[in-house]
């Protein structure tokens, strides 16, 4: 495996290569800004950026406000998250002075309200992510110059170094044609509004049918049609047999890095920012290894960040909302320990394409149905660490209640499949069979406090507070995720900053349906334990055609770049 260095080089006298022009929003900055500095010592995992070579494009993101919106959060944080479980309390000792008959229903259903404890473990989880990380309150991702890189081993070990290159990996059924099509001038104008001096960058799509995508040829988009009877090693299926056939058909360049993302899956500029953070951290990772002589890390790290869900239909934003919640707390804190013991969401995954190649997608027909878990823990198994990047994706959530049940049943009922992978040692399973234990049995607290509510029967005073507590968080995380889903804007919806900050407050009512968007997170549980297998694709709008957004490509004749069974058509 080919080991890598970095290498920081001023853009003056730079030749005319296609990452080294200026876009029209540069001007000259990005030509002054560049300059050669050496690495600062990695203290830890993943090792903070050295500031001294990281290219700032504005000062006043710096300031004092920077620096005290974190604590701001966490105040806010602490204040709200005491007044709901003080709220939650007073509206048991109401229930309390109700005069009530003991009855055999009564008791089994106070008993029944220890389920409320279940919760606990994860809300606690969540509530630290959220308050140690404060990512909620984070103004922005800081642009950074382009990492260069070069190999040292092999042969190409004398090479001259090259610019990082990011290669956009799009998976599809090739159904939702025009949602693909946003994704990809979605990349194109990322890279035009970089701030900085922007790389150069591939798109790929791996597809299970032909593709006509309308819009003129680009030589760095390239289709993949995966044969029908193409059959992986180990017969996986859906979404992994695709994924596989990618894996096999392009060979990686030393300086390639890949991102995975589904068809409706919106890149821009920020998101750029968090993924050259993430490659000069994870080089700079791997470069301090080697000066210390530490093999310790050597597999490599594998990166993700947040996803938002906006667009679509409203209410199934604010029930795609804990997601998003989810993203900047409890994945945030499991990434800075650097283990996926959640899992991982089976887009916005940043690998270098090295590494990629001995991670083969071929997990079996078994774990095909959640195969971003599978193949999560077989990485970690093998060595490898995971990483934080910053920024956000943007997609979309699903457009009704049965695709939203679809979905979570999917979810759940692939992770049981998973947990069985003979393939994947016991002890980093734990820590998902856990959480799969809980999210399974997550619709029976709900039920006994819908139940209690109606007969008036409050739990033992002992329980009250850690539970209050699990209630407490789970009613702030539909807030937080919808107040920062309304804060970024969508890539195709752009508004004028009073209409953000009038819809953004609107956007807050939304918590009052987190009782609905909870039964329908128990509707998907249920369904999960019907016996079926599958794997749901769901429908999404274009959003760039319903608000009329024109793309950096332009409708043209169709474009077809397409390789099909090892030749290119």
């Amino acid at each position: 495996m080919p080991r890598f260095s970095v290498d920081l080089r001023s853009s003056e006298g730079a030749g005319p290569h296609p990452w080294n022009v200026p876009t029209p929003q540069m001007g000259k900055r990005a030509l002054e800004v560049q300059q050669q500095e050496p690495l600062a010592p990695a203290r830890r995992l993943p090792p903070p950026l050295d500031s001294n070579r990281v290219l700032v494009t504005s000062q006043t993101r710096r300031g004092v406000s920077t620096v005290l919106l974190p604590w701001f959060y966490r105040c806010w944080l602490l204040g709200t998250t005491v007044i709901l479980s003080l709220l939650l309390l007073r509206i048991q000792a109401v229930l309390d002075h109700i005069p009530s008959h003991h009855s055999l229903l009564r008791t089994s259903l106070q008993w029944a309200e220890l389920s409320w404890l279940a919760p606990v473990p994860l809300a606690v989880i969540l509530w630290l992510g959220w308050f140690i990380f404060a990512e909620v309150a984070r103004s922005g991702t800081t642009p950074v110059e382009v990492p260069r890189v070069f190999a040292r081993q092999g042969l190409f070990a004398f090479a001259p170094p090259k610019p990082a290159r990011l290669v956009f990996r799009f998976v599809t059924r090739g159904d939702n044609i025009d949602v693909l099509g946003d994704s990809i001038i979605a990349v194109h104008r990322a890279f035009e509004r970089y701030p900085l001096t922007s790389g150069p960058y591939r798109i790929e799509i791996v597809s299970d049918s032909p593709l006509s995508l309308p819009m003129r040829g680009d030589d760095r988009t390239h289709i993949y049609v995966v044969p029908a009877h193409y059959v992986t090693g180990e017969r996986s299926r859906f979404k992994a047999r695709a994924l596989t056939y990618l894996q096999e058909q392009v060979r990686p360049q030393h300086e390639d890095w890949y991102i995975y993302l589904d068809e409706e899956s919106l890149v821009d500029e920020e998101m750029l920012a968090g993924l050259y953070r993430f490659i000069w951290r994870a080089i700079e990772v791997e470069t301090r290894g080697q000066q210390n002589g530490k093999k310790r890390h050597a597999a490599g790290l594998i990166g993700q960040g947040a996803i938002l869900y906006q667009g679509g239909n409203w209410f199934f934003r604010g029930a795609d909302a804990l997601r998003t919640a989810d993203d900047v707390g409890r994945f945030r804190l499991q990434y800075a320990l650097g283990w996926p013991v959640f899992g991982i969401h089976g887009s916005f995954i940043v690998i270098r394409g090295v590494d990629d190649k001995g991670l083969s997608f071929d997990v079996g027909p078994a774990n095909s149905i959640t195969e971003d878990a599978a193949w999560a823990l077989r990485a970690w198994a093998k060595g490898f660490r995971f990483a934080w990047v910053d920024g956000y994706l943007h997609e979309q959530p699903p457009q009704g209640v049965r695709d939203f049940v679809r979905q979570r049943s999917r979810w759940l009922s692939g992770i049981r499949f998973v947990l069985c992978d003979a393939q994947t040692p016991l002890p980093y399973k734990i820590g998902l069979g856990i959480f799969a234990g809980l999210w399974q049995m997550a619709f029976f607290p709900f039920l006994v406090a819908a139940v209690a509510l109606f007969v008036h029967v409050s739990p033992f005073v002992w329980m009250r507070i850690p539970a209050d507590f699990a209630w407490a968080t789970f009613i702030l995380a539909y807030l937080q995720g919808i107040d920062v889903q309304a804060r970024h804007s969508h890539p195709f919806i752009k508004r004028k900053a009073r209409e953000v900050q009038w819809k953004r407050v609107v956007s807050w009512l939304l918590v009052l349906c987190s009782i609905w968007y909870a039964l329908l997170e128990a509707a998907g549980v249920l369904y999960s334990l019907w016996p079926k297998q599958g794997f749901f694709v769901i429908q999404k709008p274009s959003l760039a055609q319903e608000n009329k957004i024109q793309g950096s490509i332009q409708p043209q004749e169709p474009f077809f770049s397409t390789k099909v069974g090892g030749k290119w058509k």
